[in-house]
C-alpha cells in the first residue's frame, strides 16, 4: 500500500493505493480536513497493509464521488462498492448498492444476494432476497446447502413458504443437511419438527420419508407417523404437536363424516354418514379453492378407508361395509374389486412392498 499526500491549505487530499496483487488494487482519492482523527485514520490503512487483509479486489472510486455520488455499478463491482462502502462508512454508497442488488435479483443469485445482505447487514436486501426464497423455493434448492442452521429454520418455519406440497420442502432440508453431514446431522430433528409432513403426498410419506435413514433419530419418526395419521391421510390420530400443522388458507369443511385424503397435492373427501357415492376434493393451491365434485364411487360407504396404491386409489370397506373399490384416473372411473373379509371400519390402510395391509380397529367377520 502505498500513500500520496498533499497539502492545501487546511485540506490534506490523501491518495492511497491498496495493490493486493499483480493484476488488483484499491484506489482511493480522499479529501480531509486536518483535525486529530487523521492520526487515526493513517493508523488504521498501515495495520490494513500489515495484515494484508484486503483481497482480491479492483476499484476506482474517483475523487467526484464523494460529492456528486455518481459511480456505475456493475454485477462484477457491486460486491467490492459495498464492502469499501463499509470500510469507508459510506451510507449513501452502500444504500446504492443496495437498491442495485435489489433491482436484480433473480433465480441464478438470490441465495448469494441474500448472504451478502446479512454479512453487511443490508436490511432492504436481506428482506428482499428473503421474500424471493419463500416465493421462488423450489428453484433454489441447490444452493441452500449455503445457508446457516438458523437460516434454514427462518426459512422452513415461515408461513409464507411457497411450494408445491412439503415433499419439496423435505427434499431441501435433506439436501442442506448431506452437503455437511458430520456437522449438520445431529441438528436435523430441530429442523424436522418444522416441517409440515401432513401435506406430504402419501407416496412421499411411505416410499422415502418413514425410509429415510435422519428419520430414524429419536423424536423425527413420530413426525412421519402423525402426518400418517392426520386428517390429509387416514384421520386417526390426534397431532403430537408439529409446529407446521396449520393450514395456509380458510377452507370450508365438506360433509362432517367424510374420509379425507391427500392425494397428489389435493384433498379429497370420500363418502358420508348416511353412506353416500360422493367424492369431492379441494386444491389449496388455488387462490379461492372451493370443494369440486369428482367422479362417484361405485357403492355408498360411510368412513372407508383410503389408500394410493400403484397410481390408482382404493376405497377399502366402511361403516358394515365389506366392499372394495378402486379409482383409475387414467380413466376416470371406479370399479370393485375383491371384497373385504368381513365388516372393516374406524382403520386405517398402508402400502408397503408392493402390498396394501389394513389396520382394524373394528371388524366384524
Amino acid at each position: 500500500m502505498t500513500k500520496h499526500m498533499a497539502r492545501e491549505n487546511s485540506i490534506l487530499i490523501i491518495i492511497i493505493i491498496i495493490v493486493i496483487d499483480i493484476s488488483l488494487s484499491f484506489v482511493f482519492c480522499i479529501r480531509l480536513n486536518l483535525d486529530s482523527h487523521l492520526k487515526a485514520f493513517m493508523d488504521t490503512l498501515t495495520e490494513l497493509q500489515e495484515q494484508e487483509v484486503l483481497t482480491d479486489v479492483t476499484l476506482i472510486l474517483p475523487d467526484h464521488f464523494f460529492y456528486t455520488g455518481d459511480i456505475k455499478l456493475t454485477a462484477e463491482n457491486v460486491r467490492d462498492i459495498v464492502a469499501v462502502s463499509e470500510f469507508l462508512c459510506c451510507r449513501h454508497l452502500k444504500a446504492h448498492c443496495e437498491e442495485y442488488l435489489s433491482n436484480t435479483m433473480d433465480c441464478s443469485n438470490f441465495i448469494d444476494f441474500y448472504k451478502l445482505g446479512k454479512l453487511f447487514n443490508l436490511k432492504v436486501l436481506i428482506k428482499t432476497a428473503f421474500d424471493f426464497i419463500l416465493s421462488k423455493f423450489q428453484e433454489g434448492i441447490s444452493d441452500y446447502d449455503k445457508l446457516t442452521e438458523d437460516e434454514v429454520v427462518d426459512v422452513v418455519s415461515c408461513d409464507r413458504l411457497n411450494a408445491e406440497n412439503e415433499d419439496a420442502v423435505f427434499e431441501a432440508v435433506v439436501h442442506w443437511v448431506n452437503a455437511d453431514r458430520d456437522v449438520r446431522e445431529e441438528v436435523f430433528p430441530r429442523i424436522a419438527s418444522l416441517i409440515r409432513f401432513p401435506f406430504c403426498t402419501q407416496t412421499k410419506l411411505t416410499e422415502n420419508v418413514c425410509c429415510n435413514p435422519l428419520m430414524q433419530k429419536p423424536g423425527c419418526i413420530d413426525f412421519a407417523h402423525e402426518a400418517l395419521w392426520s386428517q390429509f391421510h387416514f384421520n386417526c390420530r390426534p397431532p403430537i404437536g408439529n409446529e407446521r400443522r396449520s393450514t395456509l388458507v380458510s377452507w370450508k369443511p365438506v360433509n362432517a363424516k367424510s374420509t379425507l385424503a391427500n392425494i397428489n397435492g389435493k384433498i379429497f373427501a370420500f363418502g358420508d354418514d348416511p353412506a353416500s357415492k360422493t367424492v369431492k376434493s379441494f386444491n389449496p393451491r388455488e387462490a379461492n379453492p372451493e370443494w369440486n365434485p369428482e367422479p362417484d364411487m361405485v357403492s355408498p360407504v360411510d368412513k372407508p378407508q383410503i389408500v394410493q396404491f400403484a397410481k390408482k386409489v382404493c376405497a377399502l370397506g366402511g361403516c358394515w361395509s365389506k366392499v372394495t373399490q378402486e379409482f383409475d384416473p387414467a380413466l376416470g372411473e371406479w370399479r370393485l374389486r375383491s371384497e373385504m373379509p368381513g365388516h372393516c371400519y374406524y382403520g386405517t390402510a398402508v402400502v408397503l412392498d408392493d402390498k396394501i395391509y389394513e389396520r382394524l380397529k373394528k371388524c366384524d367377520m
